[in-house]
């Protein structure tokens, strides 16, 4: 499998755990708007090998790449961090770290859901599994 191959597969990962954050605890990445149309964010990388988010709320495409504030990015300083978090995974198959997603982490989650996203994260190979 060459680099490109590889960016790919955790691309798909990375948008697959999105997904599974979006649907549980407080629904982060996730927009439904008075007509009903559940939205989730996602991510995509470009013919050039640049990553890209798209926003659920306000459906633009955004430059992960920048430093700084993103335009047309309506989540908090939190999940900006995420994402990029998420970029790095996809492009040099950095991982987060194994406490990303414990109770103590300023998410706002019910507890109940943070085992559920780490089992995920590490499962999609986003997350280092813990070393005991």
């Amino acid at each position: 499998m060459n680099n490109r191959d590889e960016q790919l597969k955790r691309l798909a990962n990375v948008n697959e755990f999105i997904t599974i954050i979006a649907s549980m605890g407080r629904r982060f990445f996730n927009y439904t708007p008075d007509e009903g149309l559940e939205r989730c964010a996602w991510m995509y990388l470009d013919k050039h090998g640049h990553v890209y988010f798209v926003d659920a709320y306000s459906k633009k495409r955004i430059y992960t790449h920048y430093s700084g504030r993103w335009k047309r990015f309506t989540n908090g300083g939190t999940l900006k961090s995420l994402v990029e978090l998420f970029r790095d995974h996809i492009k040099r198959d950095d991982k987060m770290n194994h406490r990303y997603f414990e109770p103590r982490c300023p998410w706002g989650y019910p507890e109940e859901c943070y085992p559920k996203l780490r089992s995920a994260a590490v499962r999609l190979g986003i997350m280092a599994p813990p070393t005991n």
